[in-house]
């Protein structure tokens, strides 16, 4: 079965649409309300050693990948198993600490290889690198991008693996 890309051009749909403050206000609620373990996960205390505007990046790079993803497939109807979460997040840190790679972006080509949504991928890796608009600290863009990257492939694995879905 062939995978469908969420591609660049409904990520940059979604950024625009964020523009308004109030769209990702009201995706946090519907976060609380209908999925839990997403606002659970975005709340742990590993997240501590983020500072408040990190935080809230971090809501928005996810919220990119949740509306994206809702774009091109449709509504999500359920939540994230939060044991998924944690599975998949243990076998990221581990996949980044064995990473090979002078640069941080050199280590992350790891996560590209063999991964069916590249774009969002390349999404989260464009988000948390240095340059004059840095929104993430060097020493939090580690948690951010597996936060983000957890996400995504929890998802990735969720939509994969059920039957009844018709976009995979």
């Amino acid at each position: 079965m062939t995978t469908q890309l969420v591609d660049e051009k409904i990520i940059e749909g979604i950024i625009e649409a964020l523009a308004d403050n109030d769209k990702l206000l009201a995706l946090e609620e519907r976060w609380e309300e209908d999925f839990p373990a997403i606002s659970d996960y975005l709340n742990q205390d590993s997240f501590s050693l983020l500072i408040e505007e990190e935080k809230a990046y971090v809501s928005f790079i996810v919220a990119v990948i949740f509306l994206s993803w809702e774009e091109k497939f449709g509504k999500f109807e359920k939540d994230l198993k939060p044991k998924k979460l944690e599975k998949i997040e243990e076998a990221n840190w581990e996949k980044l600490n064995s990473a090979k790679g002078k640069t941080f972006r050199e280590k992350l080509d790891i996560f590209f290889d063999g991964h069916s949504q590249e774009d969002l991928l390349a999404f989260i890796e464009d988000s948390i690198q240095d340059d004059e608009e840095q929104m993430v600290s060097g020493a939090a863009r580690d948690i951010v991008f597996i936060c983000a990257t957890t996400i995504l492939d929890t998802i990735i694995e969720r939509e994969e693996s059920n039957p009844f879905n018709k976009a995979w």
